[in-house]
C-alpha cells in the first residue's frame, strides 16, 4: 500500500509554463494597452482644457481691454481701430494717449502649418512702445464685428497643438470659440448721442 503512495517530483510541466507564459502575456500586454489608451486621453483633454482656456482668456483680455475704450480722451479721437485681424484700442491710463495693439503673428514653435492646412498664430499685445509680448500661442483666427457706433462682437478661435488620434475631424485637430459682446463706454459716439 505504501509503494502507491509514491511522491511525484515537485515543479512544473512544460505546458503548465507555456500556459502561465500565455496568460501573463496576454494580461500585460491588454494592461499596456489600457494604460497607453487613459495616457492618451489625459494627454489630449489637457490640450483640450488648455485651448478653451485660451480661447476664454484671450476674450476676456480683448473685451476688458475694448471697454476701456476712449476713456478720457479727445471725444474727436475714436476709441478704437479694427484692420483685418488687428485691433488698436485707445484710451487714457497712465499716458495722455495709451495705445494697446491686439495682432496675430505666425507661431513659430508649431511650425508653418498643420497637416489640416491650420497656420497655427501667436496673439500678440503691444501697449504704448513697450516690445510686443506673447498673449496666446494656439490662436486661429480672431474676427471683430461692429454691430453699431459702440457694440462690436469679438471672436476668438484656438485650437489644439497636436493632433488627436480619436478625433476624425478636421484631421484631429480640435477647436474652440469663444464669443462675447462689448459695449465700448467711453465711445466718442455715445458721449454724442447723450
Amino acid at each position: 500500500m505504501f509503494s502507491r503512495l509514491r511522491k511525484r517530483p515537485a515543479g512544473f510541466t512544460l505546458i503548465e509554463m507555456l500556459i502561465a507564459v500565455g496568460l501573463t502575456g496576454a494580461i500585460a500586454a491588454f494592461g499596456f494597452n489600457f494604460y497607453v489608451s487613459m495616457h492618451n486621453t489625459t494627454l489630449s483633454q489637457q490640450d483640450i482644457s488648455d485651448m478653451q482656456q485660451a480661447s476664454r482668456s484671450c476674450l476676456e483680455e480683448i473685451t476688458n481691454t475694448l471697454r476701456m475704450g476712449g476713456f478720457k480722451i479727445d471725444t474727436a479721437h475714436v476709441p478704437f481701430q479694427v484692420v483685418a485681424d488687428t485691433l488698436w484700442v485707445y484710451y487714457s491710463n497712465t499716458k495722455p494717449m495709451d495705445t494697446v495693439m491686439y495682432y496675430l503673428t505666425p507661431n513659430t514653435v508649431l511650425g508653418p502649418s498643420a497637416p489640416n492646412g491650420w497656420k497655427p498664430k501667436y496673439l500678440m499685445k503691444k501697449v504704448n512702445s513697450q516690445a510686443a509680448g506673447i498673449f496666446a500661442d494656439v490662436v486661429n483666427s480672431i474676427r471683430y464685428t461692429a454691430v453699431d457706433s459702440a457694440t462690436m462682437t469679438v471672436s476668438v478661435t484656438t485650437q489644439t497643438p497636436k493632433a488627436d488620434e480619436a478625433w476624425k475631424h478636421n484631421s484631429g485637430y480640435r477647436s474652440y470659440t469663444s464669443t462675447g459682446r462689448v459695449t465700448i463706454r467711453n465711445s466718442y459716439f455715445q458721449n454724442i448721442e447723450k
